[in-house]
């Protein structure tokens, strides 16, 4: 058997794996499709090459390398498929078959070319110890199998790099990924042929050979069903450095073994090689580590052109973003204007939560403006996706899994948009916001690492972004406070736990006649003496104050201020300050002044009236003494009473007198023993008259058996 046939096998084996693999991840794309179609070529060709390495018959030989000629030109059209599979993105199979009919007809030409004795005339079979190897013997067809084969690959390379030029994103990423495939199987070539022949030999590197169209197969692979495909320049960038690193590791590891071997095998004839394999892998292992910086350094360099994300810029500006604590707007601004810059596309949205839907923050509303801006409901398929799964939304991955009803809204909803990549803002485990890119100015795919410094940047931004909604609400809380403070009628006054005084409102200044910009951050001693005093024991006693009424003396005269004070403490419980309240009272004390002044007059009207009927009837009684006093003023008797009553009578008017103006102008209270009941007759007596000319009788009952008290009688009255 031939040594080759378990390569061939195990290559066989691989390629059906990634074959079911790729089709899998989404059966009803056609590049999936194509990809299948061509992996079956592959399965007959390597079918093909073991069945020419374990024939035992020249016939069984001659048919196998008809076939794995015939795989072979089917390999070059199913390639042309698959080009044409991703760059007519959408059309369906009929319409790649016509466009590839003139690859057609001539693949089905040279496969039947292949069949016949112009081709191949015979195969002999050359027998070793252990294998048989099959000797083709090639007719003038040969060379028309080679020129088709050198036209065909020739017009595939160029009509890949053709479309490469015209297409952009997705299709533009998954035809380099074909491109980049057939280098690569071209370098494994050149590496079977020169470095592992020359370190293995021959014989044992031929045991890799089938592997050379797996290498193909596996980068193809990867550039048309990976969900998070690579950018190619980063790609090209990472490829180039393990190609530098493993052929300097190679070169070392041969260079070591040459010189070991020069100086061991002399000395140690039979284990002088095997101790220079030693001492080389030594080597290597020791210089693997410096080397991949140099090699990644070196392709670095050499891919300098390749723009991609400058991670390490981008994180240093939008640091410097958010730690400047600022508005929403502005964070918003310079954050977008950052990421549009870095990934090089013009379309930046953001949208923030706003409770019953995610509504556009940026680019900012414009009032008037024609344009309405991107408003998002909670039901929309791009949130409710991005809320279930907390990944990036790239249009070009979603094409390239297995598509569902929601994807294919997603989808959707993000081309009628523009949009090429959503990414979920997520703060404390929510979505607080969706940022929305729309596609590369490049042409660019958003690649995986594009993605990963994107969720990175985002995941900072919603740290920012809550911290910006803080500080806005704290700019307009103090805006609200300053404008409820200085619109206040009522005088409010702070002070710290230091005495500073750290709120003076306007009000506060009118009351106490002085100005605010010259009282903040002052001592609170400097407030007047009564109001200072207030605060300075509320801060020492940490006790409120309530309604207490302070005279303050003024140019004008006095003024009456009614204050209440408190502590406020912090959420820890320390005392942070003490609050004062002024009302000036000096119009209320003049108007409560001038209402117990009305209520007294209107008080003296009614004592009045019932003192002028008490006056009226010693006067009577005096008028009717002195008519009668012509006619009886020789009546002893009569003189007499006469006396008498004009005395009593006049006393009794002086006293109602006294009692009238001592209402009207109230004396300091005189206290001494009194009886209740005789002030409650005298005031009863004084309305007596009002009470009879109304009919109202008026009954008595003082059940007091002791009705002395110490009061003034007059004032008592008065009340």
């Amino acid at each position: 058997m031939n040594p080759a046939a378990a390569p061939t096998l195990a290559a066989a084996g691989l390629q059906l794996a990634l074959a079911v693999a790729v089709f899998q991840a989404n059966p009803k794309r056609l590049t999936n499709q194509c990809f299948l179609l061509l992996s079956l070529v592959i399965e007959w060709w390597l079918f093909s090459l073991y069945s020419a390495s374990t024939a035992v018959v020249p016939a069984v030989a001659e048919l196998s390398i008809r076939q794995a000629s015939a795989a072979g030109a089917l390999y070059l059209a199913a390639l042309n498929l698959l080009r044409l599979s991703v760059r007519e993105k959408g059309n369906a199979w009929r319409a790649i078959l016509r466009n590839s009919r003139v690859w057609l007809v001539l693949t089905i030409g040279i496969v039947a070319l292949c069949q016949t004795k112009l081709f191949l005339q015979e195969a002999h079979l050359l027998t070793s110890p252990g294998s048989a190897t099959a000797i083709p013997v090639y007719g003038y067809g040969i060379y028309v199998y080679a020129i088709w084969f050198c036209l065909a690959f020739i017009a595939l390379v160029v009509g890949t790099w053709r479309d490469l030029r015209k297409t952009s994103g997705r299709q533009k990423a998954e035809l380099s990924f074909i491109l980049i495939a057939g280098i690569a199987a071209l370098a494994f070539s050149l590496l079977l042929a020169f470095a592992l022949d020359f370190l293995i030999g021959a014989s044992k590197s031929i045991l890799f050979a089938p592997f050379r169209v797996v290498v193909f197969s596996v980068l193809v692979a990867y550039g048309i069903a990976t969900r998070k495909i690579m950018e190619v320049g980063f790609f090209f960038r990472r490829a180039m450095a393990y190609t530098v690193l493993l052929v300097y590791l190679l070169a070392l590891y041969g260079v070591m073994w040459l010189l070991v071997r020069a100086v061991l095998v002399p000395i140690f004839p039979q284990r002088g090689e095997s101790f220079a394999h030693v001492a080389a892998a030594i080597v290597v292992a020791f210089a693997m580590a410096p080397a991949r910086g140099v090699s990644q350094s070196l392709a670095n360099r050499l891919f300098l052109g390749t723009r991609g994300l400058d991670f390490r810029a981008t994180m240093s500006q939008a640091t410097a973003i958010l730690k400047s604590v600022t508005t929403l707007h502005d964070l918003l601004s310079r954050f977008a204007e950052t990421i549009s810059h870095a990934v090089a596309t013009e379309r930046v949205l953001i949208l923030l939560n706003d409770k019953h839907e995610f509504a556009q923050h940026f680019p900012p509303r414009k009032k008037g403006a024609s344009q309405s801006c991107l408003d998002l409901p909670r039901e929309n398929p791009i949130i409710r996706y991005l809320i279930a799964h907390p990944e990036p939304l790239v249009l070009d991955e979603l094409h390239r899994i297995r598509p569902t009803q929601e994807l294919n809204r997603v989808m959707s909803q993000m081309s009628s948009l523009n949009i090429a990549i959503a990414m979920g803002i997520f703060s404390r485990e929510h979505l607080a916001g969706v940022m929305l890119l729309g596609p590369r100015l490049s042409g660019r795919i958003y690649g995986s690492m594009e993605q990963n410094s994107l969720q990175v940047l985002c995941g900072q931004l919603a740290v920012a972004i809550d911290n910006a909604q803080l500080f806005t609400e704290v700019q307009n809380a103090r805006i609200y406070n300053d404008t409820l403070l200085e619109n206040l009628t009522t005088g409010v006054i702070a002070a710290d736990a230091d005495g500073r005084v750290t709120v003076f409102n306007n009000e506060a200044g009118q009351i106490l006649a002085l100005s605010p910009k010259e009282v903040l951050d002052g001592a609170i001693t400097e407030l007047p003496r009564a109001v200072s005093a207030v605060m300075v024991e509320t801060l020492r006693t940490g006790q409120r104050q309530e309604n207490r009424e302070l005279t303050l003396q003024s140019d004008e005269g006095a003024d009456f201020v009614r204050v209440s004070s408190s502590i406020f403490h912090a959420q820890e419980g320390q005392m942070l300050g003490a609050l004062m309240v002024l009302t000036d009272i000096t119009a209320l004390k003049r108007l409560e002044s001038q209402i117990r002044r009305s209520d007294r007059l209107a008080s003296l009207g009614t004592l009045s009236a019932g003192m002028a009927h008490e006056i009226k009837n010693p006067l009577v009684s005096i008028k009717t003494f002195a008519q009668l006093l012509p006619e009886r003023y020789q009546d002893s008797d009569f003189r007499d009473t006469f006396s008498n009553l004009i005395g009593h009578e006049i006393d009794r008017i002086d006293s109602l007198v006294n009692q009238l103006l001592r209402f009207a102008r109230p004396a300091k209270p005189f206290l001494r023993p009194m009886h209740v009941h005789e002030t409650l007759e005298k005031s009863l007596a004084l309305v007596g008259h009002r009470l009879y000319q109304k009919e109202i009788q008026l009954i008595r009952f003082w059940n007091a058996e002791v009705d002395t008290i110490r009061a003034d009688a007059d004032q008592l009255e008065q009340v």
